[in-house]
């Protein structure tokens, strides 16, 4: 990372630009995201996007952003802003016909976990689980995310069933 990436937000820049990919619709994929996580608490904001371009919150230690662009497309700017905020970090990458994918940058980390799909419990939290049968799995409420080796289902009819769920309705509310 260079110093001019580091000192932006210092001199009024946006760290992360308002790019022209961002489509309406990934837009309000997030906030329906943000929504059913229960990230963000406020309605008011959810119906337009920060001028900042991603959701940070402090208490839980999470930022939340948005692209529709491929990987690794992305990943520097996330990572400064990962860096500057000293958060942990979800980047959803929405395609309107793949559907949504996530990756996730730890705080103090270099690695990027990537490809993960939302999975949700029927009433329960959202979690983010691999779309490959191994790796971490990641519960995502208003408390934070973290952490785990288990899956938070304990079949594959368990997780196909969560995942589709979560994406079944675009709101990613996990209701029928």
């Amino acid at each position: 990372m260079n110093m001019i990436t580091v000192q932006r937000p210092l001199e009024g820049e946006p760290l992360l630009p308002h790019p022209a990919y961002r489509t309406c619709r990934t837009l309000s994929r997030v906030a329906a995201f943000l929504s059913a996580t229960g990230l963000s608490r406020d309605s008011v904001e959810m119906g337009c996007p920060s001028k900042e371009g991603f959701y940070a919150d402090q208490e839980a230690g999470v930022v939340v952003t948005a692209t529709s662009c491929g990987r690794p497309l992305f990943f520097a700017e996330c990572e400064a802003l990962a860096q500057f905020l000293q958060m942990d970090l979800v980047l959803m990458r929405f395609d309107p016909l793949l559907g949504a994918s996530f990756d996730v940058l730890m705080a103090g980390s270099q690695n990027w976990l990537c490809d993960f799909v939302a999975w949700r419990r029927n009433g329960g939290d959202i979690w983010l689980v691999p779309k490959q049968a191994s790796g971490p799995f990641f519960s995502l409420t208003k408390e934070g995310l973290d952490a785990y080796e288990a899956a938070p289902y304990s079949n594959g009819s368990e997780r196909y069933a969560g995942i589709m769920r979560a994406i079944e309705r675009p709101s990613f509310d996990g209701g029928f």
